[in-house]
């Protein structure tokens, strides 16, 4: 398994807290980076983040492993503090788990879009439908009532074909292509090799 660059770790780290809470999770993950440990209170106080928010987007961190706490127990008051800090050990581990699932749903939409016929009517944001649906319509839009055209998605499948290259080569399970060397070369190298 490649081992990222703290930057690269840190890009990925921000790109999971925006999946769980958006900009909120950004800057709680954010924060928790320059204080090291300090409690929700605190973390709502400095981000201006609502504390329910701010405790549902610790708790999925949590949940990620990306984040835990330390407890302890004031002696006066008998409460508990909850100070929180993230844990990075196994982000490498979180994250191609996480791709891994992106690719393999990538390879399922891919195989969809490969063996289903669409019908459109042309009109943006007018939904696609299978052979199936388009019958049940009599191959009128069901928004417009626009006659249904086969729909060329040769550039979706492209795209999820290019998205899933990239996740394997992310996650090292394709090797980027090497440029085919002339017949010329390799006889240099055969002779070479004698």
């Amino acid at each position: 398994m490649v081992v990222a660059s703290k930057r690269t770790k840190r890009k990925e780290l921000l790109e999971l807290a925006r999946e769980i809470g958006g900009d909120e999770a950004v800057e709680v993950v954010k924060t928790l980076e320059k204080k090291k440990e300090t409690t929700d209170e605190e973390l709502a106080e400095i981000t201006g983040i609502r504390i329910n928010n701010v405790r549902k987007i610790l708790y999925a961190l949590y949940d990620l492993g990306v984040a835990d706490f330390r407890r302890t127990r004031d002696k006066e008051t008998g409460w508990y503090y909850y100070y929180w800090f993230l844990e990075t050990k196994r982000l490498d581990e979180i994250i191609r788990s996480r791709k891994l699932k992106e690719l393999e749903k990538l390879k399922k939409m891919l195989e969809e879009e490969k063996s289903t016929t669409y019908y459109w009517c042309g009109t943006a944001g007018h939904p696609r439908l299978t052979f199936d649906e388009a019958m049940e319509y009599e191959f009128q839009c069901p928004i417009c009532g626009g006659i249904l055209m086969e729909y060329d998605n040769s550039e979706i499948i492209a795209d999820l074909k290019r998205r899933i290259e990239e996740l394997e080569r992310e996650l090292g399970i394709r090797k980027k292509a090497k440029k085919k060397s002339s017949p010329k070369s390799s006889k240099k190298s055969a002779l070479a090799a004698a």
